[in-house]
């Protein structure tokens, strides 16, 4: 296990009745919400009803993959449970080929999830990239005459993000109604449940299961556009930000379906890319990225010689940092609001100056600003009160320093938790000489750029007093924000981080 994997093992076990900070980039594309049936009682058959298992946890699986929060809510909030059948694990092996749902159910963590879900009228639809109305046995009994989550699914709809239901979870578009009276699916091709499927069930079981069956009704509807795939196949379908699948097979096809909108959607949201400082990496934002991301595009970028990155640090330089933030900008369509922390500050600032029609504004955090000609290490020398500076220490040929662990675990982040302090140090490593030495060139395109700041009034190693002076000599700045903390305000509060990040419009 490399050192960037290993530091967020260390932070996820230590947080997590806090934080959620799981895997490498887990969670940093946003939230999406799943909402599953609360348990009820078939009036058909006497069987206890739930959801079918591979509706929720196939979509969960896919979603989490490709690095979204998901969430699991029902109408009533609480345990929801698994439709018999569908359990990997019953006895009539039915489901007995789903080792997806056998790994899900099997995982104490997960299986949590579903002893304790969301209640729908407590959910924010704001916090949502995406929402997927999830079948099984229950929805037919528990959704399709639940105002509440067909207004939830309505309103949801109309923000143009992407909007899902599979299998008999489908049952709430027989009623579901826009404003202007007209059922939300007129004229929209859309799937669900065959009623072909509805005969080879209640063949197998021996009696009718449903109280009625979604495509008979679908096709009285007016301009109906009702399809189905041949029984059991795998099938969804979309249409504008409405995405439908068939049955139990078809979740992730339809979640797939949801990510590829989700990639098109990128351009409603705000995109941040943060760049870390010196001697750290872009885990250092695991705190505050995944949150940033619920109404946001986040990119973390990792500099050259830097976390996981195996890149010898020896005469890495300014130039190799721009690079590699220029690089991740270039990849996202449109401008982006550039977030630099410490040492970052001159990189962000190079960054601006070479690439000025990207960016649509920069935010220091607790970083140096330089002016043109000037260095990390010239600004570090006008405040002889950091830590740091009188902390160094250097390889043989002082190409790469270090920090000595007394100034990493006290200074650094002295209001840091214990934990987080032995965290830092242990996985500390030396930063390339030549980048702090290597002189920003800055014209009047970096000062064109609208820039922010937030300082940090506690802080040891880009002293407040200097965080002044450079935003006063610099004199082009905006607004700027403070925060009571030492030099890591995204990890000692987060929420308040956050709060004033997303507050710079």
């Amino acid at each position: 296990m490399n050192n960037l994997k290993k530091f967020i093992l260390s932070v996820t076990i230590l947080l997590s009745s806090v934080f959620s900070i799981a895997q490498h980039n887990a969670g940093n594309n946003g939230k999406i919400l799943l909402i599953a049936s609360n348990p009820a009682v078939s009036k058909q058959t006497g069987w206890p009803i739930g959801f079918w298992a591979a509706e929720v946890i196939h979509p969960y699986w896919e979603f989490s993959f490709a690095g979204y929060t998901v969430d699991i809510a029902s109408p009533e909030g609480g345990e929801v449970k698994i439709d018999g059948f569908s359990d990997p694990e019953d006895a009539s092996k039915y489901s007995a080929w789903d080792y997806v749902s056998l790994g899900f159910l099997k995982d104490p963590t997960k299986a949590a999830l579903l002893k304790n879900t969301i209640k729908l009228s407590t959910v924010n639809p704001n916090d949502y990239k995406a929402i997927m109305v999830c079948g099984g046995q229950g929805p037919m009994y528990t959704f399709y005459e639940n105002d509440e989550l067909q207004k939830f699914f309505v309103d949801f709809y109309q923000t143009g993000k992407p909007t899902a239901a599979i299998c008999h979870g489908t049952c709430i578009l027989l009623k579901a109604k826009l404003p202007n009276g007209k059922y939300l699916v007129e004229g929209k091709k859309w799937t669900g449940f065959a009623s072909s499927e509805e005969n080879y069930a209640d063949t197998y079981v021996g009696k009718q299961i449903q109280p009625f069956r979604i495509e008979d009704l679908a096709r009285k509807m007016p301009n109906s556009k009702f399809t189905v795939a041949p029984m059991f196949e795998s099938y969804a379908v979309q249409d504008g930000n409405l995405i439908t699948g068939q049955q139990q097979n078809s979740g992730a096809e339809a979640a797939r379906l949801i990510i590829a909108q989700l990639e098109k959607d990128k351009a409603r949201y705000p995109t941040y890319v943060l760049v870390h400082g010196a001697w750290a990496d872009e885990s250092s934002w695991g705190f505050v990225r995944n949150q940033l991301a619920v109404n946001a595009n986040v990119v973390v970028v990792n500099l050259p010689a830097h976390g996981a990155d195996n890149t010898y640090g020896a005469g890495i330089g300014l130039k190799d940092y721009v690079k590699t933030v220029t690089d991740a900008i270039n990849q996202q369509k449109g401008k982006v609001i550039l977030v630099g922390h410490s040492m970052a500050g001159e990189v962000i600032s190079q960054v601006a100056e070479n690439i000025p029609n990207k960016i649509e504004k920069l935010i220091y955090v607790a970083a140096y600003i330089p002016k043109n000609g000037e260095s990390v290490t010239d600004l570090s020398k006008k405040d002889n009160t950091s830590k740091v500076g009188a902390a160094l220490e250097f390889s043989k040929d002082y190409s790469l320093a270090t920090i000595k662990r007394e100034v990493v675990h006290d200074n650094i982040c002295a209001d840091c938790p214990d934990y987080m302090k032995d965290v830092l140090v242990k996985y500390h490593r030396a930063e390339p000489v030549k980048a702090l030495n290597d002189k920003a060139v800055l014209t009047a395109k970096f000062a064109s750029i609208q820039k922010y700041y937030i300082a940090t009034t506690k802080d040891q190693v880009v002293p407040y007093a200097l965080q002044q002076q450079m935003i006063k000599d610099n004199g082009t700045f905006k607004k700027v924000y403070e925060l009571p903390t030492s030099h890591l305000p995204f990890v000692t509060m987060p929420q308040e981080f956050l709060t004033i990040l997303t507050s710079i419009k």
